[in-house]
């Protein structure tokens, strides 16, 4: 959460894990980049929630066990997704990726599975993918 670029103006979040279909896939599928993990939604007020938390945690003076902490926050549910998340892409050698809106969508993952698809065939939606991916996942 401390990578992220969060532009207040865009208050709406999304993360979602891409993948890329093995050799042994189809010849249609090979290589080709998929939708792996849905989206996972979070406002602009969750990540100062998140952050606040994580702060807590190892605050030397205020000792705060990270349970505490993301209870205290309101964001235990957030954390937990986004760990598991963090764990499934590394797990499953596929990539995080974040995403801004300025407003909150319908169906994020027919969105986001739609535009994964289209970064096969379009070089400049393949370049907004890259620029969105997450550090190290």
């Amino acid at each position: 959460m401390f990578d992220l670029k969060a532009d207040p103006s865009l208050p709406h979040h999304y993360i979602i894990g891409v993948a890329m279909h093995s050799m042994k896939s189809g010849p249609d599928l090979r290589g080709k980049m998929f939708l792996k993990y849905g989206s996972v939604y979070f406002n602009h007020k969750d990540i100062d929630n998140v952050r606040n938390a994580a702060m807590m945690s190892v605050d030397k003076v205020f000792k705060t066990t990270s349970k505490e902490a993301t209870e205290m926050f309101e964001c235990q549910e957030l954390s937990s997704a986004i760990t598991g998340l963090k764990i499934a892409a590394y797990a499953n050698q596929a990539t995080l990726h974040h995403f801004s809106s300025e407003f909150e969508f319908d169906n994020p993952d027919e969105v986001f599975e739609s535009f994964v698809k289209s970064a096969n065939i379009s070089e400049s939606t393949r370049r907004q993918l890259d620029e969105a991916r997450i550090g190290g996942y």
